[in-house]
């Protein structure tokens, strides 16, 4: 199999993984299930880890897995049990059981919206999708990414307590019934998952040219439809507007990116076809 037969292949498996993702939220638009979302999580996971493995190659790939799957089961474990950082919950059965009073689904719902965040954030600032760079820039990139993880989550966490009851807050706050201390710890996990990659896979750093436009603008698709999808759907009712700013944003800022990266490649194209010319 040629390279680029393997990388329509792969394009392919990946738009029909969010195609499978957008189905189940359309069949809960349409009929309930508060289920969906385990369909939901592991559509997602196969997509962006094919996504990932297009933008940064098979082992930074799966090492982002790794090290996203690793540190949401650490922070969701230390919340059950000690309050920190989220604040005192514990899961319902909704979406079965899994390690430690942590469904199995939930860490790797960590790691599909932290990659995500992580596309978007250097699209937004670096205007590109994969940014190999220094410790400060690691850093202000990923505080980036989190803040993008924890617009999404503005929507998220009050729709799965009202709406889906996938978890119990022991203490309500006046979020929504989620307390505000609850986004500082996603803030940090968040944080945390996307420093931790790009501090320790410096390397990541894959030629422009060799990148399709596609791969780099399926991340940015996947979290936008999401942000439809809580505009539509969000509960409480009073969460839907917030969904379309918190979540719009970022979707807006990172498709500017992903325009300006696309004519700097064009650019860079047909400069070298000139020279090549010469």
């Amino acid at each position: 199999m040629t390279s680029r037969v393997r990388e329509r292949a792969l394009l392919g498996v990946t738009g029909a993984l969010l195609g499978v993702s957008v189905l189940a939220h359309v069949q809960f638009l349409l009929g309930g299930g508060e289920a969906f979302w385990i369909v939901v999580t592991l559509a997602m996971t196969g997509f962006c880890l094919t996504s990932s493995t297009h933008l940064m190659g098979v082992r930074n790939a799966v090492a982002f897995l790794i090290i996203g799957v690793s540190l949401g089961q650490f922070f969701e474990t230390l919340s059950v049990h000690t309050g920190f950082p989220f604040g005192p919950y514990f899961y319902t059965g909704v979406f079965g059981r899994g390690l430690l009073g942590i469904p199995f689904i939930i860490p790797f719902a960590w790691y599909v919206i932290v990659y995500l965040s992580y596309v978007l954030a250097n699209l937004t600032i670096e205007h590109r999708p994969i940014v190999s760079g220094g410790v400060g820039q690691a850093i202000w990139l990923s505080l980036i990414g989190a803040a993008v993880v924890t617009a999404y989550d503005l929507a998220l966490d009050p729709f799965m307590v009202t709406r889906i009851k996938a978890w119990v807050m022991e203490n309500p706050g006046n979020y929504f019934g989620e307390q505000f201390r609850g986004f500082a710890g996603w803030m940090l996990t968040s944080f945390l998952i996307s420093v931790v990659f790009r501090l320790t896979r410096r390397g990541v750093s894959v030629p422009a040219a060799s990148l399709s436009p596609l791969a780099a603008t399926y991340p940015v698709v996947a979290y936008g439809l999401w942000a439809v999808f809580f505009a539509a759907a969000g509960e409480p009712q009073g969460t839907r507007p917030i969904a379309i700013f918190a979540m719009g944003i970022p979707t807006l800022t990172s498709i500017s990116g992903l325009v300006k990266w696309q004519r700097l490649r064009r650019l860079t194209d047909a400069s070298v076809s000139a020279r090549a010319g010469v």
